[in-house]
């Protein structure tokens, strides 16, 4: 009973010291935890680039934050295109007091969120110090920059469509089609144009030569076409037209929906009278419709398979599309590219 009584004393007095060491450890976190410092960078570098500088990094730098306890603390550099941060992007996390973070990298995000291409925008930046999902993390002063997103085109995986169309030229920039989740599936949209020496003939071609093409008949559904991928198939026939395609080069088919011509019309469009419209070519890469030519200051519109059904204007002056809305201004004459974006019904004017 005696030794019972020791081992209970001695427990007793291992707990008592053992709540002390525990006692010992709390951590008190700051009643007001030191924010960082965003140092860096400062004007009149800020984030100002160019596409020459697409490999370059800027370097950011910042002070340390206090939590009021030995903690290891992870920084962010975040930027948004509102001072609110409520749409924002992380473009660097890390524990040191500097990064660098790659032009190309901050550029991709401001194409992300549609910034437009060779103009200045501005975006904000702020540092977020956090140490735990227990804690709460304090944020930097925000600052203010100024940027100009340059243009990036995506290099998707391409097939070819040559026809009489287009000469039957494997490779060329007219008959292209992208794949643009990297994958079996290639798309675009073609126009197969009724000429002297084009019946709407055409065959697909996996590279730009002749070396393997497929062919075969299609099916014909209203104004669309369906069919499949034969290695010894003669050439497809189509009625003339523009189409979209799609092609499953795993699946082996191939589909042609009829789809919209567009092109533009205005006084600043030869022959600079509304008479005639200048047909668009599709750019696959881009996915937008575009013409390059020497135009005359005065106004124009875009419209589809030459008449005004379906035409847009820009009665906001804004950069986006509105069905039947103002004419949109070319303030002065001189070499253009014009670009139409059909999907998100945005338009560029490009000054060569």
């Amino acid at each position: 009973m005696k030794n019972l009584t020791y081992i209970l004393f001695a427990f007793a007095l291992a707990s008592m010291f053992s709540s002390c060491d525990k006692e010992g450890e709390k951590v008190f976190i700051a009643k007001t935890p030191t924010s960082p410092l965003y140092q860096a960078p400062e004007d009149p570098g800020g984030l100002e680039f160019t596409k020459d500088q697409a490999d370059e990094s800027i370097k950011f730098a910042w002070t340390a934050s206090d939590f009021g306890f030995q903690a290891s603390i992870t920084y962010q550099i975040q930027i948004a295109k509102i001072n609110s941060f409520e749409e924002r992007a992380t473009i660097l996390t890390t524990q040191e007091l500097s990064g660098n973070v790659k032009v190309s990298d901050i550029n991709g995000v401001l194409l992300g969120w549609d910034l437009p291409i060779g103009e200045s925008s501005t975006v904000f930046s702020r540092v977020l110090a956090a140490v735990n999902s227990n804690v709460e993390p304090v944020i930097s002063d925000v600052k203010e920059f100024t940027v100009t997103p340059y243009e990036t085109l995506v290099d998707y995986p391409m097939i070819y469509l040559p026809g009489a169309y287009q000469e039957w030229s494997p490779g060329a920039e007219i008959g292209r089609l992208y794949s643009y989740e990297f994958n079996t599936v290639y798309e675009g949209i073609i126009r197969i144009v009724e000429t002297e020496n084009n019946n709407g003939e055409f065959k697909v071609t996996p590279a730009p030569n002749w070396n393997n093409a497929w062919g075969g008949s299609l099916t014909q559904s209203g104004s669309n076409y369906s069919g499949t991928l034969d290695p010894s198939g003669g050439n497809y026939v189509v009625e003339p037209g523009v189409y979209a395609l799609t092609v499953d080069t795993e699946a082996l088919t191939i589909e042609l929906k009829k789809t919209n011509d567009w092109g533009i019309i205005g006084n600043a469009i030869p022959p600079y009278d509304w008479s005639v419209d200048i047909d668009m070519i599709y750019n696959g890469q881009r996915q937008m419709w575009e013409v390059t030519g020497d135009f005359e200051a005065g106004d124009f519109k875009f419209r589809a398979n030459d008449g005004w059904d379906l035409n847009y204007g820009d009665s906001g002056a804004d950069g986006s599309l509105d069905q039947g809305g103002d004419n949109i201004v070319l303030a002065a004459g001189g070499n253009y590219t014009i670009r139409f974006d059909e999907l998100n019904l945005t338009y560029q004017i490009i000054e060569n």
